[in-house]
């Protein structure tokens, strides 16, 4: 079918970009970030929808960035790459790399109600990762810029 295989090459597409991406400082013995892989924030019919949780180790501001994991509305768990938030953790940020359900199997809509659940999970969580939940951002890019958008301006 020509739209898995569209799905698939934009998803390597990403991962290519994502690894060119990544900034040398971040390859050397000490990390400049906590990392918590794999938090669950809900479960759609079985199936774990996650996240990634960045913490800065030094500096740390209290505000978060929520970074939606999406190219062509295909969201994957390998996609994270720490050279996309970067600059967000140098300066202060924790950052969520959520990870939602993706197309075809899920509309839209549904990705949508994904990310609501997520930013609900992580203000009830606030104090256990440190943060303002009146201070949370979001982007990405690609799919991901477009659902942060449609977050930004939904109630």
């Amino acid at each position: 079918d020509g739209t898995m295989r569209r799905l698939v090459f934009q998803f390597a597409l990403f991962c290519v970009i994502a690894t060119a991406t990544w900034p040398v400082g971040m390859l050397a013995d000490e990390p400049t970030f906590a990392l918590k892989e794999d938090v669950i924030y809900g479960r759609k019919y079985g199936t774990a929808l996650t996240m990634d949780v960045f913490t800065p180790k030094e500096n740390a501001n209290g505000a978060a960035i929520v970074f939606c994991v999406s190219g062509g509305w295909f969201s994957a768990h390998e996609a994270i790459s720490p050279g996309f938030i970067n600059e967000f953790l140098s300066r202060g940020y924790t950052v969520f790399a959520v990870v939602h359900g993706s197309q075809p199997k899920f509309t839209i809509p549904e990705v949508v109600s994904d990310m609501h659940r997520a930013l609900r999970f992580i203000r009830f969580h606030a104090k256990d990762y440190n943060i303002d939940p009146d201070r949370i951002g979001i982007t990405g890019g690609s799919a991901g810029g477009h659902l942060s958008l449609m977050m930004g301006t939904a109630a």
